[in-house]
């Protein structure tokens, strides 16, 4: 198979997502783990004395990757943008060049944002982010990481999946993070699962390079720290607190921004502070984004976490 004819397909189905209200392609299994995203059977409040651990990934390196910028990367149909239409379509496009290798052609190109952190990034382990993250966060009792095969320990554990992207054009940083959280003595099932994505506010520099590489690639790590720290604050309010259920009914389109670039989303708004807003996408996955000029609210933060953040 042909790139072109790859790309072309890619196009194609991206193309489609401009008819379709909403595209869910899955399999049985995928599509019954994706409807318990958030779910959860009674809120659980987590105390300041109550101990939790992060288990960390399998690999040892932090994933970074260069944002693949699509050619309908804004299509919005009565009211409905996709990052879950695109996200469903990535799903059969992705699986479909998979099989024959051209999924890595098309990051390859993407990733040549990220050449002059190569030396930082490659360097940059899980151990360090998430211990940099665990002191931002203020949650519970004590905190620690543990190995990806460490033994089961009584007490809550946080199962992470963090991965992040740099926009093209170096403004931003986007993490989506995977998370699980167990209870106590409920090693085999999580009590909440869900994928949380953080959209960092951008930053306008005219050297975004330099600016992130600053102090050996400090800013760049601390970043990443303050949005992993925040996507565990934001899981452990959602098992602390009122159910999916209790979201607004009526789902809003939601305008923010992604680096220097401006995108929709079509989800229900679960808070809106320090012209940020934190909703839920409506496949149930959460996101914080930076709002849009005409959907900034103006109001001052009252959360110190956010604050350092954004």
């Amino acid at each position: 198979m042909r790139p072109a004819l790859a790309r072309q397909m890619i196009q194609t189905a991206l193309a489609a997502a401009s008819v379709l209200t909403l595209v869910i392609v899955m399999s049985p299994a995928e599509a019954d783990s994706d409807a318990q995203s958030g779910e959860r059977t009674a809120p659980v409040r987590l105390g300041p004395e109550q101990n939790w651990s992060v288990r960390l990934p399998e690999v040892d390196k932090v994933v970074y990757k260069g944002e693949l910028i699509q050619d309908n990367k804004n299509v919005e149909t009565n009211g409905i943008h996709s990052i879950d239409v695109l996200y469903s379509l990535a799903f059969v496009t992705g699986k479909y060049i998979k099989e024959y290798g051209k999924d890595e052609e098309l990051q390859t190109e993407a990733d040549k944002v990220l050449l002059p952190y190569r030396t930082a990034l490659g360097n940059f382990t899980y151990r360090e982010l998430v211990q940099r993250g665990l002191n931002k966060t203020a949650v519970g009792g004590s905190k620690k990481w543990v190995e990806f095969n460490a033994p089961s320990v009584a007490e809550w554990v946080v199962e992470v999946t963090p991965s992040f992207i740099l926009t093209q054009d170096q403004s931003a940083i986007v993490l989506n993070n995977h998370i699980s959280i167990y209870a106590p003595g409920s090693p085999s099932e999580p009590l909440y699962k869900n994928l949380i994505r953080i959209v960092s506010d951008p930053r306008d520099e005219p050297d975004p390079a330099g600016f992130w590489m600053m102090g050996g690639s400090e800013r760049l790590k601390e970043e990443s720290a303050n949005l992993f720290a925040r996507s565990l604050e934001i899981a452990w309010g959602q098992i602390d607190n009122a159910s999916p259920k209790d979201d607004p009914a009526h789902p809003k389109t939601i305008r923010y921004r992604q680096g220097k670039s401006e995108k929709m989303e079509r989800a229900g708004v679960i808070d809106m502070r320090c012209n940020r807003a934190v909703v839920r996408t409506l496949r149930g996955w959460l996101m914080s984004v930076p709002l849009a000029r005409g959907d900034a609210t103006g109001n001052e933060c009252d959360n110190k976490l956010s604050k350092n953040l954004y």
